[in-house]
C-alpha cells in the first residue's frame, strides 16, 4: 500500500514538471495503449490510464523525450535506461511512434505548413495542428498513414526537399531502423542523398569520426587541426571585402539577402586543444571615422531618411549582458574552449559602441532566468537599446545552462516583450546566440561555372495607437535550426566575424541588417567546413550603432 502511494506521489510530482508540449508529446508516444475515443487531457490522466493497464512503460517515456532527471523520481537512471532498451522486447513504445516523434522534432514551422497544404488538411482541422505528429495522427484516422504503410510521408517529405528524414523513413521501411532512435538522432551522421539538390553539383563531407565521439546531447562543435585526410584544415587567409563601399542597390537588397542561407552544414568534432585553425578576421583597433565623401554615406543617410531610424544617442546607449557558459560539470557536456575569447571580444566591441556590460559566466538554467528577470524589471526609460549575447551550448531554438538543461530562446524573448518589459516598446532588443542548433550536417554545394553571383553582398508608448508587442526585436542565430556551428581556440567563428564586422562597418554608418549580411557572406565562405548564420528580426527602423565617439562628434 506503500509503495502504490510513493508511487503515485512520484507521478504527481512528476506531472507538474511537464510542460504542455511534453505532455502532447507523451500523449503521441502511447497513443497505441489508449482504447479508441478515449480523452486524455493531463499528465495525471495518462499516468492513471496507463497504471490501470498495469503498463510499467512511463519510464521509457520520459527517457524518450529526454526528461532524464525525472527518471529519479522513479528509481531510474539514463544509463539504466539505455541498458535497458538495447533489447528490442523491452520497448513498450513502437519504433514507428518513436520514428515519427523524432521526425517531428526536426520539421520547422515553414516545412510544416508546406506538409498541411501537401496533404490537404482541411482548414477546419488545422487550427489543432501544432507539430507533424497531429499531423501524422490526422493521417492515421482518415487510414493514408499507419505503421506498415508509409508511403504517404515518403511522398511529401521528397515534395519538400527533405531527403535526410525520408532516408530515415526508408530505414524503417526496410526494417534497418536502430532501436533507441532518441540516440540515432543525436549522434548518428547520414551520408547526405544526392537528389537533395539535383539541380547544382554537390560534394559532401561527412568525418566517420565525428558520428561516434559519443555526443550526449546537441552541443556546438570545436573545430581542430587534422593530421590526414580529405577533412584536413587549411589556413584561410583573411579575405575582407568593404560593406562600406556597396552600391546603392546592395543596400536597398540588404534584408532580402539575410534570407539566401543554405540549409545544410558539414561538421567536425575535435579535442578542446584546438587552437589552430585560421579566422577570417584582422586583429587591431576599429578603424578611424572615414571623411563623409563617398557616395556609400550619401545612400546610408538617404537610406535613412526614407525608411526611418531608431534614435540611438543616449550615453550609455544601454545594457549589454553577455551569458558565458564554458564548463559543464556533472555533464557530459564539453568544456567550450575559445569562448573566453569570444565574451572578450563582444566585451570590447560593444563597450566601443558605447554599452554599458554586464558579463556573467557558468550559469544554470535557473541562474540565468533570474538575471535576465531582473533586466527585465528594470527601467530602460533613459537607454535607447538593449542587447543580450549568449555563448553555450544548444539545441534547436534552445540554449543550454551549465546543468544541461534548456533554456527556450522564445522565452527569453518573451521576457522583453512589449507587455512584458514596457521600458523597452519600440526600442530594438538585440540577441546575439553562439551556439549549436542541432548535429545535421550541412553540404557544401559547388557553384556551377556558369552561375554568376555578387561577391557583394522608447519613450513609453504613445496612447493613440498600439502595436505588436513582439515588434522590434532582432535575434542573430550562429547557424540554421538543426545544424552545427564551429569554434576554435580563439573564439567561435560568428562571434569573432560578427564584432570584426561591427569594429568595420558601424562607423561608417551601415546599420546592422547590412553587417549582418556581410556576416553572412563572410562566415558561409570558410573552408573546409560550411556554416551559415541566420538572423531572424521583426525590426521596424534601420537600426544604426555609431560608436560612441563617432556621435560626440555627431558623425
Amino acid at each position: 500500500m506503500a509503495t502504490n502511494s510513493n508511487n503515485n506521489a512520484s507521478l504527481f510530482n512528476i506531472s507538474l514538471e511537464l510542460i504542455e508540449e511534453e505532455v502532447r508529446d507523451l500523449r503521441f508516444l502511447c497513443s497505441d495503449h489508449f482504447p479508441a475515443g478515449k480523452r486524455i487531457n493531463t499528465a495525471l490522466d495518462m499516468f492513471t490510464e496507463l497504471q490501470q493497464q498495469d503498463l510499467d512503460i512511463i519510464p521509457e517515456l520520459l527517457y524518450r523525450i529526454q526528461r532524464f532527471k525525472l527518471l529519479s523520481n522513479l528509481g531510474k537512471q539514463k544509463a539504466d535506461m539505455e541498458l535497458v532498451l538495447q533489447q528490442p522486447e523491452n520497448c513498450k513504445i513502437s519504433n514507428y511512434r518513436v520514428l515519427l516523434y523524432n521526425l517531428s522534432k526536426q520539421i520547422e514551422d515553414k516545412e510544416l505548413n508546406d506538409i498541411t497544404f501537401l496533404l490537404q488538411v482541411s482548414k477546419s482541422k488545422l487550427q489543432d495542428i501544432k507539430n507533424f505528429m497531429d499531423v501524422c495522427t490526422d493521417q492515421e484516422k482518415v487510414g493514408r498513414l499507419a505503421p506498415d504503410n508509409i508511403q504517404v510521408l515518403l511522398d511529401v517529405m521528397k515534395e519538400i526537399k527533405r531527403f535526410d528524414l525520408r532516408k530515415k523513413l526508408e530505414n524503417y521501411r526496410n526494417k534497418t531502423g536502430v532501436t533507441l532512435p532518441q540516440q540515432e538522432s543525436r549522434r548518428q551522421l547520414e551520408p547526405p542523398i544526392q537528389e537533395m539538390f539535383p539541380e547544382v553539383s554537390c560534394c559532401a563531407q561527412v568525418d566517420a569520426k565525428s558520428a561516434s565521439v559519443g555526443i550526449e546531447s546537441h552541443r556546438e562543435l570545436q573545430q581542430a587541426p587534422s593530421t590526414a585526410g580529405v577533412d584536413d584544415l587549411t589556413v584561410e587567409k583573411p579575405r575582407l571585402q568593404g560593406a562600406g563601399s556597396s552600391s546603392t542597390e546592395q543596400n536597398s537588397n540588404a534584408v532580402s539577402n539575410l534570407h539566401r542561407a543554405m540549409e545544410a552544414i558539414n561538421m567536425e568534432s575535435a579535442p578542446e586543444t584546438s587552437t589552430a585553425f585560421s579566422l577570417d578576421a584582422v586583429a587591431g583597433p576599429p578603424p578611424s571615422l572615414p571623411a563623409q565623401t563617398s557616395s556609400n554615406s550619401e545612400t546610408n543617410q538617404l537610406n535613412v531618411q526614407l525608411i526611418g531610424a531608431y534614435k540611438m544617442d543616449s550615453s550609455p546607449l544601454g545594457y549589454c549582458l553577455i551569458f558565458n557558459n564554458k564548463s559543464f560539470p556533472g555533464t557530459k557536456l564539453k568544456e567550450r574552449n575559445g569562448t573566453d575569447c569570444d565574451a572578450d571580444k563582444l566585451n570590447e566591441v560593444f563597450t566601443m559602441l558605447g554599452f554599458k556590460i554586464c558579463r556573467y559566466n557558468n550559469l544554470t538554467v535557473k541562474s540565468m532566468k533570474e538575471k535576465l528577470q531582473k533586466y527585465q524589471k528594470m527601467d530602460h526609460k533613459t537607454y535607447d537599446c538593449f542587447v543580450c549575447c549568449i555563448l553555450s551550448h544548444g539545441e534547436k531554438d534552445a540554449i543550454m545552462g551549465t546543468d544541461g538543461n534548456l533554456l527556450k530562446i522564445k522565452d527569453i524573448r518573451s521576457m522583453f516583450s512589449g507587455s512584458q518589459c514596457r521600458s523597452l516598446l519600440e526600442k530594438p532588443k538585440v540577441f546575439f546566440i553562439q551556439a549549436c542548433q542541432g548535429l545535421r550536417s550541412q553540404i557544401s554545394c559547388s557553384v556551377m561555372a556558369s552561375v554568376t553571383s555578387s561577391s557583394s553582398d522608447l519613450e513609453s508608448d504613445a496612447m493613440s495607437h498600439s502595436i505588436p508587442e513582439d515588434r522590434d526585436f532582432l535575434v542573430g542565430m550562429s547557424t540554421v535550426p538543426g545544424c552545427v556551428s564551429y569554434r576554435t581556440g580563439k573564439g567561435s567563428w560568428f562571434i569573432q566575424t560578427l564584432c570584426n564586422c561591427l569594429e568595420e562597418y558601424c562607423c561608417k554608418g551601415d546599420d546592422l541588417l547590412t553587417i549582418l549580411t556581410e556576416v553572412n557572406r563572410r562566415v558561409s565562405e570558410k573552408n573546409p567546413k560550411k556554416q551559415i548564420p541566420e538572423p531572424r528580426f521583426t525590426l521596424s527602423k534601420k537600426l544604426v550603432i555609431l560608436p560612441s565617439s563617432a556621435r560626440r562628434m555627431n558623425c
